[in-house]
């Protein structure tokens, strides 16, 4: 794979002058930690980041190196006590301990017995590709196509070091206000030898439902192409301003793309070059066999659009039939309903007829 510059994003104009922003967080009172705290006499507590329902984000200084600022993530208590999110909190250390990077986040060791769980990374001046598209949508053209090429260099990386992400999504890409990318949050990543994704419900255990394959929704074996098709909703997004598959409910969403095709982007942005919609739409192919193979070679084609053969994909894509999203989207909403009552009931009726 070809070297990158220091400061890939350079010469992406929507991302020149990136200032920092981190969402306001409201405190709920609880937290454990605040700033002008110090951890395990070493880190200085300066800031909180944010706040998901799995863990809290700090700011603060490292007073050991220079007091150089770095990131701590500290998983809630009720994480902590749940054996299914400490494994996956745990796991996402392991992960990010043996990347190296330069679009990918620095994880930081921690040497020594730690006072409770936690992990440190790099601090990262900039905002999310999630709060650029908030701002500006949809992106040029040129712009979508690189930031889409540097995601899939730190993909490939990814895939070749044995892990698949499995929660790819603008959230989780930082444009950093010195030209810089990376790739953040590997809580759901799992090595390429554990294939299996799960559908656990509407939990943050299973993806985000805007950027998750089909083989996510259905519950089936993944690989790397799972990350091709959320490389491919991301692209959709910065191109047309619109997640591939919307609607009133995530179930809706998630239904939708089972069962047809998103719009097809010059639909929604005319401007569009027909080699910029064929990429996208074979990145998002319902069958991952028919997705690009690799993200390397899904990066040939955005460094090189003008040699992408348009293949008529966009007049062959159809979108779902309302009615069928409709009957799918409340077939699992009472399968989710009755299966708890009935199993158990079926199960005591049959040892009844055997006494």
């Amino acid at each position: 794979m070809k070297t990158t510059t220091l400061s890939p994003l350079e010469e992406v104009s929507c991302c020149r002058e990136v200032a920092e922003y981190h969402a306001p967080v409201n405190s709920r009172g609880g937290e454990e930690l605040h700033p002008g705290d110090i951890l395990d006499d070493r880190f200085l507590i300066t800031e909180v980041i944010s706040r998901s329902g799995m863990a809290m984000i700090f700011k603060a200084q490292d007073m050991r190196h220079d007091h150089a600022n770095v990131a701590i993530k500290v998983p809630h208590l009720a994480c902590e006590s749940d054996p299914g999110s400490f494994a996956r909190f745990r796991r996402e250390e392991e992960i990010g301990l043996k990347l190296d990077h330069p679009f990918i986040l620095k994880f930081i060791p921690v040497d020594g017995p730690k006072s409770r769980p936690y992990l440190v990374t790099e601090y990262l001046r900039g905002s999310t590709l999630a709060h650029l598209l908030d701002a500006m949508h949809p992106l040029p053209e040129k712009d979508a196509l690189k930031i889409a090429s540097l995601l899939c260099e730190a993909v490939q990386y990814l895939h070749d070091e044995g892990v698949i992400h499995r929660d790819l999504k603008p959230q989780n890409v930082m444009i950093g206000c010195d030209g810089t990318i990376r790739l953040l949050d590997f809580g759901l990543a799992v090595g390429a030898d554990t294939r299996r994704v799960t559908f656990p419900g509407l939990t943050p255990a299973m993806g985000t439902p805007d950027y998750m394959a089909p083989e996510q929704v259905k519950g089936k074996r993944g690989d790397e192409r799972t990350d091709i098709y959320s490389l491919g909703a991301i692209l959709y997004e910065m191109l047309t301003g619109m997640t591939p598959f919307e609607g009133d409910h995530p179930l809706a969403a998630m239904n939708a793309r089972l069962l047809g095709d998103p719009v097809v982007p010059r639909k929604l942005n005319p401007s569009l070059s027909p080699q910029a919609e064929e990429i996208v739409l074979r990145a998002l192919e319902r069958e991952s066999t028919r997705r690009y193979p690799s993200a390397v070679a899904m990066q040939a084609h955005l460094d090189l659009p003008d040699q992408v053969s348009v293949t008529g994909r966009a007049e062959r894509a159809h979108s779902p039939a309302p009615w069928r999203v409709w009957l799918r989207q409340y077939r699992t909403v009472a399968l989710a309903l009755v299966v708890p009552v009935v199993v158990p009931v079926a199960v005591a009726v049959y040892l009844l007829l055997r006494q």
